[in-house]
């Protein structure tokens, strides 16, 4: 009941100010961060955004909805506005950076992570830069990049203590993964995507769960290597 009310204040609202509208889309997008509803918030959003479309803190918040439910292309849009026109805060050049990624731009991707790499000095974003050489198919620059962060691994404790996110199978969700054991995942990837050694793709896999074991994804990975194995009668 309180959205329809909100919802009706907001669309039949052309009698009153500019500033009044934009007061009342702000109350209707904050109640709908009160209720967790993503889908609402965006509606406020584009509300807001067709009174007053020059509001960077707005922008942002509406790039980053449209980016985490898959509409890159919009989203991006977005947070180049924001980018352009003001200060582009971490967070949103990694989102930009991974919906780069989703739409195969791997070189615009690049461009913000090697940025990020370089202001902020964090480790999470050497591990996205080595996803950005295995998802563009750059393996001289990954095997290069995997072995460097192996053996900073080795030296750097907080390196070592890095976490990542990567994709939990069984949910659709991130799990936060030790940076070695990412690593060691991504080199197996590799091996079975790029250069097709299963052999290497195995060893590295089972290193990875050695390394971590509730990481869900080499796990998924093995069991998949082993069906097809099965089916071809190796």
């Amino acid at each position: 009941m309180k959205y329809l009310v909100f919802l009706s204040v907001i669309f039949i609202a052309a009698c009153t100010s500019k500033s009044d509208r934009l007061k009342e889309a702000e109350a209707f997008y904050a109640l709908a961060l009160e209720n967790k509803d993503p889908s609402l918030a965006r509606v406020a959003l584009c509300q807001i955004m067709l009174i007053d479309s020059n509001i960077p803190a707005y922008q942002d918040s509406l790039a980053r909805l449209y980016i985490a439910s898959s509409n890159f292309e919009t989203g991006l849009r977005y947070a180049e506005k924001v980018c352009k026109n003001g200060p582009c805060e971490n967070i949103l050049k990694e989102n930009m950076a991974a919906a780069y990624q989703q739409l195969g731009k791997n070189d615009e991707a690049e461009k913000l992570i090697q940025g990020l790499i370089a202001d902020t000095k964090e480790n999470k974003y050497l591990f996205q830069q080595l996803l950005i050489y295995f998802n563009a198919g750059k393996t001289t620059s990954f095997d290069s990049l995997s072995s460097a962060m192996l053996q900073q691994i080795e030296t750097d404790s907080s390196m070592a203590k890095t976490i990542v996110p990567i994709v939990a199978p069984s949910s659709g969700g991130d799990q936060m993964v030790p940076i070695k054991a990412a690593v060691y995942f991504l080199i197996g990837n590799n091996a079975l995507n790029t250069t097709r050694d299963i052999n290497k793709g195995v060893e590295y896999m089972q290193r990875s769960l050695k390394e971590f074991a509730p990481f869900e994804m080499p796990r998924y990975v093995l069991q998949q290597v082993e069906q097809l194995m099965a089916q071809q009668g190796r």
